[in-house]
């Protein structure tokens, strides 16, 4: 693997690639909160799919809350040396299970909660147990486009022989992988991918249900990045909450799809002090809202927002908006008004630039023609989170990245290692992007700068011996 990369990253992507999550937890810890609550699918084709975050995320929050224990003693590469070791001596799952596996009982029985409402609302479903592919988003994140490539082509023929026709998952990056990055990436992609919530607000619409939670509860809504603005899915969450009795919905200044970043994104493993900066702007805006309890629909969000709210101080628990319904469920359903279940698929952000392949020259080529259209006005600067956070510093704001970005492409003299630095510094929010007035997809272009950076490497050494040889 380039050696451009971090190392934390070739962690996270070996661990993807042959444990299928980042963490290399293993497929048996992932499926456990299963056993006894849901038949082995797929059924009628749907499957219910958990992903590589969403079962292992408790071990995620207990080794964010570690990192910042050792900041100042040994940085996040330093650790992800360490991984490797533990695995050869056969400590390493056994000693991330015993620290964490509390925690991560929380986000199983998020899990759970969910497989209860679908079967409530009589929705079908199977799960695919050890079966499961990850979805290899952690290797489209980082910018491993062709390792991606050849996992999801894999994935995509597992899948059609599993007898896999629609997707269902909590978790929204991985639906976004599923609904728009498998179309580009892998040939004959035919199988839908929905969020939960999607699901779960269109069958209360059609059997036009209420529920009661059987006392007064004020709460406020984060919306997930990948939920609200990617996917556009916003209405079917207010939707929801207006069908529990007993629910106070106040919402934050920034919300729908104008929300403000939790500092995930995959910023949480690259660059964790940056995302704790970000996640702390965002706790201290949720906690204006005076609300009892905070809910959003996506586990990396659920991790940040946690430890942002212990990091100010705060006792606010944040819940997957699914584990409410579960529990008004549980109090009392009743029959309400059917409603047509129409609701706003907002497109916020401009059309992908895509790739049509993934040669160097063909990903140069793209990066250069797209970067070329900036105008450097600094809309994109006003609400990009780690520009915010980092006191408006040039080169780690969205401005900056795409400076970057033209200048590697385009031969001048700056250092891949260096530029992918920056680029890891980027949450991909996407709220650049809908506010580039020049319609740019930077958090697309983020990516494939990654690409670029790490797969040329080898071009790059290769002029710079034959400059040294004239």
């Amino acid at each position: 693997m380039a050696q451009v990369i971090p190392e934390v990253v070739k962690f996270a992507a070996n661990n993807t690639k042959e444990g299928g999550d980042v963490l290399g937890i293993g497929i048996e810890r992932r499926i456990k909160w299963a056993k006894g609550i849901i038949e082995r699918g797929p059924v009628d084709g749907t499957i219910f799919y958990a992903g590589e975050m969403y079962p292992v995320m408790g071990y995620s929050e207990g080794a964010f809350k570690m990192l910042k224990r050792v900041e100042g003693l040994m940085g996040i590469n330093d650790l992800a040396k360490i991984g490797p070791v533990m695995k050869k001596l056969g400590i390493y799952t056994v000693g991330v299970s015993a620290l964490w596996g509390g925690i991560n009982k929380k986000y199983e029985k998020a899990l759970q909660d969910a497989v209860k409402v679908l079967n409530g609302l009589g929705i079908k479903i199977g799960y695919l147990f050890e079966e499961e592919p990850p979805s290899g988003v952690a290797l489209h994140t980082y910018g491993l486009l062709r390792e991606f490539k050849d996992h999801a082509t894999k994935v995509y023929k597992r899948f059609k022989e599993l007898g896999v026709k629609r997707i269902i998952t909590p978790d929204p990056i991985v639906a976004t992988v599923f609904r728009l990055y498998y179309p580009e990436f892998v040939e004959g992609w035919d199988i839908e991918a929905y969020h939960i919530v999607e699901v779960i607000a269109r069958r209360i619409a059609e059997l036009g249900l209420r529920f009661d939670l059987g006392r007064k509860l004020k709460v406020t809504y984060h919306d997930p990045c990948y939920l609200a603005r990617t996917l556009g899915v916003v209405d079917e969450v207010r939707f929801i909450l207006s069908r529990i009795d007993g629910v106070e919905l106040v919402e934050p200044t920034r919300r729908g799809v104008f929300t403000a970043c939790c500092g995930g994104g995959g910023l949480e493993l690259t660059q964790p002090p940056v995302a704790r900066k970000v996640s702390i702007e965002r706790v201290n805006e949720l906690r204006k809202t005076g609300a009892e309890l905070v809910l959003t629909s996506c586990p990396p969000c659920i991790l940040m927002l946690r430890t942002g709210f212990e990091a100010i101080g705060q006792k606010i628990d944040v819940w997957d908006l699914v584990s409410l319904i579960a529990m008004a469920m549980d109090h009392g359903i009743k029959e309400g008004e059917k409603v047509k279940p129409e609701f706003t698929r907002y497109k916020v952000l401009p059309k992908s630039p895509g790739l049509k392949t993934l040669n160097i020259e063909d990903i140069a080529k793209v990066l250069k023609m797209e970067t070329d259209r900036c105008k450097k006005c600094g809309f994109c600067i006003v609400e990009c989170p780690t520009s915010i956070a980092l006191k408006r510093l040039e080169s780690r704001s969205c401005r900056g990245r795409m400076t970057l970005i033209n200048s590697l492409v385009g031969g001048d003299p700056v250092r891949p290692k260096e530029v992918l630095d920056r680029l890891y510094t980027c949450v991909l929010c996407g709220r650049c992007s809908q506010e580039c007035p020049a319609g740019i997809h930077a958090q697309e272009l983020i990516i494939y700068g990654r690409a670029y950076a790490i797969y040329s490497e080898s071009i790059i050494k290769q002029q710079e011996q034959t400059s040294l040889r004239r």
